[in-house]
């Protein structure tokens, strides 16, 4: 974990960034070929034609977003976008939501919050995502419904994943962990 500093907390992350499922996949489906991680995979493409050492790299979404711009993908499948059906499986998206609650709940114990502090602190950043279903995100946080995929495909296709989201600003941290489960949730196919 990331220890704040004067410099982060003048500087707002937003995790709220679309990717295209299509590119998810794809990039998903060639790093496994490679036999790498999708971490490691979006990494060395970039480092092979960015300068490494730059901050806005650091996310992973922001990482993805390049390749994106790199490869010139994102608009080869975007009209498929809304004729999809669930791109998240029903046991990615269980696995997300129990990192979710675990970092939600070692932040908290970090923070040294009462689980109504927490939960309302983390309420005022929610209020920051249109579309955030406070009510679905605390149940899921405090174990009370397991996330299915169609859950975790429709809050994507609004625009981002407000959980996500405001765990990372609530919590200061870029919550890697959490953006790699999310990423591995993803339904992988062969593309043509």
């Amino acid at each position: 974990m990331k220890k704040a500093t004067p410099q982060m907390a003048k500087r707002r992350s937003q995790l709220n960034i679309n990717i295209d499922p299509e590119l998810l996949l794809w990039l998903k489906t060639e790093s496994t070929k490679s036999g790498k991680t999708l971490t490691a995979f979006v990494t060395e493409k970039l480092m092979g034609t960015s300068p490494p050492s730059t901050d806005h790299l650091d996310l992973l979404e922001n990482r993805l977003l390049k390749i994106e711009e790199l490869l010139q993908l994102k608009n080869i499948y975007s009209h498929q976008e809304n004729q999809m059906g669930t791109i998240f499986t029903d046991e990615g998206a269980k696995k997300y939501g129990e990192v979710a609650k675990r970092l939600f709940e070692s932040h908290r114990k970090h923070k040294n919050l009462s689980l109504d502090a927490a939960l309302k602190g983390l309420a005022d950043h929610l209020k920051n995502y249109p579309n955030s279903n406070p009510e679905l995100v605390f149940q899921i946080l405090l174990g009370n419904h397991v996330l299915t995929g169609p859950e975790m495909t429709n809050a994507y296709r609004r625009g981002s994943c407000a959980m996500r989201s405001a765990l990372c600003d609530w919590s200061n941290d870029s919550l890697e962990e959490l953006n790699e489960v999310f990423l591995n949730a993803v339904i992988t196919k062969k593309l043509a």
